[in-house]
């Protein structure tokens, strides 16, 4: 059983003329801003997302984010504070905003969790373990290199209003085998080390 009870999904239009990733970046910033706003003011963290359309070849040929995004609480009035038609008002041209509905149980397939992924350049990796054994930068790169490399997964690029740059949102989506409850980030998602799970169909 999922601790997820409600959901609203939201699908991006498609434009000849707008790339999806440019309605991805305003969508998700937006969205970004509201979470962040819902636990400061309301002490909510358990909104969670997904996308259900993403797809990630292991071998890195290809990946994509899809033009789908759901949102999940465990609870109608938790998605009611969050109130995303508000926050997504100037975006009604470019993305299709569904009523909150139940999660349909009988849909469900195996839950996924969804992760901000993370990755240090190998020479921030190589400098880390070069101080923490007490050994040369050389010898540490010797052994950083030989660890996974950074996965060419799909991504949001966001702004950042504290410091007014850039940056990746990196996203990393995998089924797993049963539901688990807990809190998220204010990007809705996992860090790398927790995997609070969402509903999956």
């Amino acid at each position: 059983m999922s601790h997820m009870t409600h959901y609203c999904e939201l699908t991006i239009i498609p434009d000849p003329d707008i790339a999806p990733y440019f309605i991805w970046r305003k969508l998700f910033n937006q969205i970004h801003i509201a979470l962040a706003e819902l636990k400061s003011k309301h002490g909510i963290e358990s909104i969670g997302v997904s996308f259900p359309d993403y797809h990630y070849d292991k071998k890195g040929k290809s990946s994509k984010l899809g033009l789908k995004l759901r949102v999940f609480a465990p609870s109608q009035q938790d998605l009611e504070t969050l109130n995303l038609d508000d926050w997504l008002s100037r975006l009604t041209d470019y993305v299709h905003i569904k009523a909150v509905k139940e999660v349909p149980k009988d849909k469900v397939t195996s839950p996924v969790s969804v992760h901000r992924y993370r990755f240090k350049p190998v020479e921030v990796q190589a400098q880390t373990l070069a101080k923490k054994l007490s050994i040369t930068y050389e010898e540490a790169m010797m052994t950083v290199v030989k660890r996974k490399p950074e996965m060419p997964l799909p991504f949001i690029q966001m702004h950042s209003q504290t410091n007014d740059s850039d940056y990746r949102l990196q996203v990393l989506q995998r089924s797993c085998s049963k539901p688990k409850s807990g809190l998220f980030n204010v990007y809705g998602m996992n860090g790398m080390r927790n995997s609070v799970t969402v509903p999956h169909w």
